[in-house]
């Protein structure tokens, strides 16, 4: 998808206060694609929420493992993967479950669906060693 030189991969411990790393490196993307605010608040809180989610539920902040980010882009695609190091078998259909029995105040789910609506793109994929979310952003 993208050059050698447009992409960035960054990787923090499993404490919520890294998260905000992500979130610094999609600020100067922005600057660099002239992503307008709607478009980077959609991409902002999905990345947050995928960030979260692996540090919480992936790697259960166990400050050991880390989080994972990957940035491909090109002037009309970004693409986000994040990855964790659990060592468990998630299977994304119970999540979604709870979503469609409309348990959308449960601690868990809501992320993924905020992620589904906000992006053009979601994937999860469950390998050993960890599971990573793909999301892409079609930019304007």
């Amino acid at each position: 998808m993208a050059k050698k030189e447009n992409r960035i991969a960054i990787s923090f411990r499993s404490d919520l206060k890294y998260s905000e790393l992500g979130v610094l490196v999609l600020g100067f993307i922005r600057k660099l694609l002239d992503i307008d605010d709607e478009v980077f608040f959609k991409i902002e809180i999905s990345l947050r929420e995928a960030a979260n989610n692996a540090i919480v539920h992936g790697n259960g902040r166990d400050p050991n493992k880390r989080v994972h980010v990957d940035f491909d882009w090109n002037p009309s695609l970004l693409r986000l993967r994040v990855r964790d190091e659990n060592n468990r078998q998630v299977r994304l259909q119970d999540v979604e479950d709870k979503i469609h029995n409309c348990q959308l105040l449960s601690y868990n789910g809501r992320g993924i669906m905020i992620m589904r609506s906000y992006m053009d793109r979601f994937e999860f994929h469950c390998r050993p060693g960890g599971s990573e979310v793909l999301m892409e952003k079609k930019l304007p």
